[in-house]
């Protein structure tokens, strides 16, 4: 009879807890630190409401063996009276952001675009980061599942991680080839990145500028006086490519200091294998093809010949 009345008395509390546990309840903003300890997490549960004990709360995760599956970042919460949905909510982890970092983009457009995004809540320290650790052009464009409140240094390891496993070690051995560094051969894809569209046409631009370092001669490359003068939009003039800066490869000779933007993978392809061309010159009209020289009198003959059909039509 006891026995009974006991496995009711179960029963029911088992259905008060179903009922409690699927009534809708006010969400809270919780966010869990890197390397919290379970107990401290069971504090911080317990402190916003969001469990019922922190006995029950660290004996669960305990029995099921989870302290190390419990995942760190930002989550929306609501209260639970077995604590076991609250469990299952941080063993999956935080909702997931799908991020899509495009070819060319430099640190300040992936803070900008994480921010907007809610993954992070300062752009400038992102930023700060990655130039104190010296990583602008190796952060690789690909589209990432991020979650709100990531640490940064997570986020910029995971883009990392993906430019090594992307730089292959036949890429490695091709820059030994051309006596490259991985650095230095990152340094021009930037450049060929913010130059050209087409992988052709990136191969053929990647050509006049090995032609050109091979000579001694400066890369001249727009795209680098750009850089130098956070001039993204509009005509150059004459005067902006005498800008004194160490990015002005007008003015200073052999590759920039650093990468002016992050490379994709086909730029970093047409830096090491560049199209077989004695081309030393390139420009473009329309800012998508481009029109290639191997003496400059040739070179000016047809920006004449361009600009006159420009000026006639």
């Amino acid at each position: 009879m006891i026995k009974r009345l006991l496995l009711k008395f179960l029963a029911t509390l088992v259905i008060i807890a179903f009922f409690i546990e699927i009534i809708p309840k006010k969400n809270k903003d919780i966010y869990l630190e890197k390397n919290l300890s379970v107990k401290k997490i069971s504090q911080i549960l317990k402190e916003n409401n969001i469990i019922s004990s922190k006995l029950l709360f660290m004996t669960f995760v305990k029995i099921f063996n989870l302290e190390r599956k419990i995942k760190y970042g930002s989550y929306q919460l609501s209260f639970s009276l077995t604590t076991i949905p609250v469990i299952v909510r941080l063993v999956y982890g935080p909702k997931v952001i799908k991020i899509t970092i495009p070819e060319g983009f430099t640190s300040e457009q992936i803070a900008e675009r994480l921010y907007h995004n809610n993954v992070i809540s300062d752009p400038v320290a992102f930023v700060m980061y990655v130039k104190s650790k010296n990583l602008e052009g190796f952060l690789f464009p690909e589209t990432y599942f991020f979650y709100k409140g990531q640490a940064i240094e997570d986020i910029v390891s995971k883009m990392l991680k993906e430019f090594t496993n992307r730089f292959t070690d036949e890429f490695k051995k091709r820059a030994y080839q051309l006596k490259m560094s991985t650095y230095q051969v990152v340094i021009l894809a930037s450049i060929i990145e913010k130059e050209a569209k087409s992988f052709e046409e990136k191969q053929l631009v990647s050509a006049v500028f090995h032609n050109r370092l091979k000579k001694g001669w400066n890369l001249e490359s727009c795209a680098t006086v750009r850089y130098a003068l956070k001039k993204f939009k509009g005509p150059l003039t004459y005067k902006d490519t005498k800008v004194d800066s160490k990015f002005n490869t007008y003015r200073y000779p052999g590759l920039p200091p650093q990468p002016i933007c992050n490379p994709g993978l086909e730029s970093i392809k047409a830096a090491l294998y560049p199209a077989q061309t004695d081309a030393m010159f390139f420009f473009t009209q329309d800012n998508n093809t481009h029109i290639f020289s191997k003496y400059y009198t040739q070179h000016i003959k047809k920006q004449n010949s361009k600009n006159y059909e420009k000026n006639k039509n």
